[in-house]
């Protein structure tokens, strides 16, 4: 409980020093979207586990929240596969060693639809306790990020190949530092019996660094309320609320971005009894 309070106390500063230091004047903008991922994971007899991720995402018109079909426009795509280790009952190692990742921009009736595109290296350390009737995992991640261009979609497009290669490696890389914390609780639960619903809390800031120097992206926080189907099978339905202080130079307006987002989680692993649960 101490560690989540520290978390969130210090994505708080971040954000608040974040506002204080643009000199550009503030605005307010809320968008509703949908956001979904699907977890496939093998375990083996031993440590070793292997997952895909995909992630899915669409979003209403970006007018501060008036649209609320979120399945208006797309809005990002991503296929991430990850080799996990388990040092030991509570600490685990991961790596992502290639994630391809398709974003669109934000969209509106007068402005045409933006894309770029990502390649992502990501390293993990996981940490889960028991806290309570449930546990509380603390998540640290790396992510080295590759963007393309942004482009407008008039022409066809190759994955980050906008003939500036040398300029994606120099200008357009950076490194992102995001740190979770999550509380996993059982629900409805009864003496002699475990309960297949359950809650799932978590709070998660994130910061870049990059040429210009290091400052806080965004924070999300989540609430779901989840339900193992089987032993190997769990889906999740819930809020995530993604908050994100952006800079519009070319209008001089400092952003206070709020996206609220309708989450969809399905988790499904083989049945194979191994050390790495």
């Amino acid at each position: 409980m101490l560690n989540r309070f520290i978390l969130l106390m210090i994505c708080c500063l971040i954000a608040v020093k974040a506002i204080a230091q643009s000199s550009y004047p503030r605005v307010v903008r809320n968008q509703a979207v949908f956001w979904s991922e699907l977890n496939l994971v093998y375990k083996t007899a031993g440590r070793w586990s292997f997952q895909l991720d995909h992630q899915y995402r669409r979003q209403a018109e970006n007018n501060n929240g008036h649209d609320l079909n979120v399945f208006r426009y797309p809005l990002l795509q991503v296929f991430r596969p990850w080799v996990s280790y388990q040092l030991s009952k509570p600490v685990r190692v991961s790596l992502s060693p290639i994630g391809l990742w398709w974003n669109w921009g934000r969209v509106s009736s007068y402005q045409p639809t933006t894309f770029y595109q990502e390649v992502r290296v990501i390293t993990q350390l996981q940490i889960t306790k028991p806290l309570g009737d449930g546990e509380f995992i603390q998540r640290f991640r790396t992510e080295l990020r590759w963007p393309s261009r942004t482009d407008t979609l008039a022409n066809t497009y190759t994955f980050l190949s906008d003939g500036e290669s040398q300029s994606i490696v120099t200008d357009r890389f950076n490194i992102r530092l995001r740190a979770m914390a999550r509380w996993i609780n059982p629900l409805f639960q009864r003496a002699g019996s475990e309960s297949p619903w359950y809650s799932h809390l978590s709070i998660e800031p994130m910061l870049v660094l990059s040429g210009s120097g290091g400052r806080f992206d965004q924070n999300r926080t989540y609430l779901a309320l989840g339900r193992k189907l089987r032993d190997n099978l769990r889906v999740e339905l819930g809020y995530l609320n993604q908050f994100s202080l952006p800079t519009d130079a070319a209008e001089q307006l400092r952003i206070i971005r709020f996206n609220h987002a309708l989450h969809v989680y399905v988790y499904l692993e083989n049945h194979r009894s191994s050390k790495s649960r």
